[in-house]
């Protein structure tokens, strides 16, 4: 049997045919998870032809996974036009695959634009589907309440139309967004981390930082913050982090920047930190072209930040604690799950995100256990405890497609399952 998921990547295609990502996290090992239940992967995304014949990128398609290419766009306004192209390719791919019903399984990982098109096309033929839950609408568009109550309630009948649900948090998106009765719930977090990912004990606050405070002149190297993550909405708070950096050095702690991350509003994220007179002080790396790049990135810092708006639960943090760094985050999504309230912020809230990173390089005994924290947490997301909780949603779907085919006699429909982090809805 193959799978069908339908992702929000936007991925490219060189002149040679090679479909490539800038994300480590949509890279062929992502998808190739699916391998363990299934016979082959089609990746339902956008692909954005004709790219230039030197484009770096990590490889999507191999052994097992091919794309399905939609048409490209980029924002509500392009959706909003493209929507007629892109409902018939979706229609034209599950008329053409849901033959017979048996050989192909259907999830969508929302919210996301090209995942509702498909799932409405699916209900519309009643065919079973699954879901991915990989962060809130309703906090993306928390800003404009009308469109959030609207997306909020559209993520809520996607959850209760499903056949399996999975959630990348253990409760928050599931008490938000649950199942319908007795459809299968369980919280499969995005992040599956192998061995190579962890360093094999916490960290202690470098010797070496200069002073962490007015009136202190001790020399040194200024603290290294890092974040990872898109610039192609705002948020990630890159903005936020940039102010604290200025509050920050307005208060005398010397402390650095480095963000990693592209899209439409690099120009501006870029021309905020000229603006606060830190172009020295905040360096910009658009993308990290592989895991080992990324891992290299988290090593080099001193603490990672994650100042986002709205979060499912990112991979990059976990990533993060694996490398036994400290991390200061906003307190949203699934990311109140992993970190302490200590190492939380309300989102959008420059000063207090500056105060509570002051706080944490102050205090070498608060920074280690941190550090420690953080390690430990990230073994819980290691392969080996991950790995059979995402086998038991696969064989979830592939049941659930199975059942969904079968004679009317045979008393198709969900199963409940049992396993790690996994739960009947209610």
């Amino acid at each position: 049997m193959r799978i069908v998921v339908a992702t929000e990547a936007r991925l490219q295609q060189n002149e040679d045919g090679r479909v490539l990502t800038p994300n480590p996290a949509a890279g062929y090992s992502t998808w190739a998870s699916y391998l363990g239940v299934f016979d082959e992967v089609l990746l339902a995304a956008r692909v954005a032809r004709g790219a230039a014949g030197d484009q770096d990128g990590i490889p999507v398609e191999g052994t097992g996974v091919r794309v399905l290419p939609l048409p490209t766009f980029q924002g509500v306004a392009a959706y909003a036009r493209r929507w007629p192209v892109l409902r018939g390719a979706l229609r034209r791919a599950v008329a053409e695959l849901h033959r017979p019903a048996a050989d192909t399984a259907f999830v969508a990982r929302v919210p996301g634009l090209v995942g509702t098109v498909l799932l409405s096309e699916l209900r519309r033929r009643r065919v079973p589907f699954g879901l991915e839950v990989v962060g809130d609408v309703a906090e993306v568009l928390a800003d404009h309440r009308p469109a959030a109550l609207l997306a909020g309630q559209l993520l809520a009948r996607q959850c209760r139309s499903a056949a399996a649900v999975s959630y990348v948090t253990r409760n928050v998106l599931q008490s938000r967004y649950p199942a319908r009765p007795g459809v299968p719930m369980m919280s499969c977090p995005g992040s599956l981390l192998e061995d190579e990912d962890f360093v094999p004990a916490p960290r202690r606050a470098p010797g070496e930082w200069g002073a962490t405070g007015p009136g202190h002149s001790r020399p040194g190297r200024p603290v290294r913050l890092l974040t990872i993550g898109s610039q192609e909405r705002v948020y990630k708070g890159h903005d936020v982090l940039i102010d604290a950096v200025a509050l920050m050095r307005s208060n005398g702690i010397p402390v650095m920047a480095t963000i990693v991350g592209d899209g439409r509003h690099h120009d501006e994220i870029v021309r905020r930190a000229v603006d606060r007179g830190l172009g020295g002080d905040v360096r910009f790396i658009r993308w990290l072209g592989s895991r080992a790049q990324v891992r290299a990135a988290l090593d080099d810092a001193d603490v990672f930040v994650l100042p986002s708006r709205t979060e499912g639960l990112p991979r990059v943090l976990a990533e993060a604690a694996a490398r036994a760094l400290p991390a200061v985050a906003s307190a949203v999504g699934g990311v109140v799950e992993f970190l302490p309230p200590s190492d939380l912020v309300p989102p959008d809230d420059p000063r207090r995100l500056a105060e509570t990173l002051s706080e944490l390089i102050a205090s070498p005994d608060r920074y280690f256990a941190a550090s420690e924290r953080n390690l430990a947490t990230a073994r819980e997301h290691s392969f080996e405890t991950i790995r059979p909780v995402i086998l038991s949603f696969h064989r979830t779907l592939r049941e659930v497609t199975a059942a969904a085919a079968a004679p009317a006699e045979r008393g198709a429909g969900p199963r409940e399952t049992a396993g790690p982090f996994v739960r009947p809805g209610r």
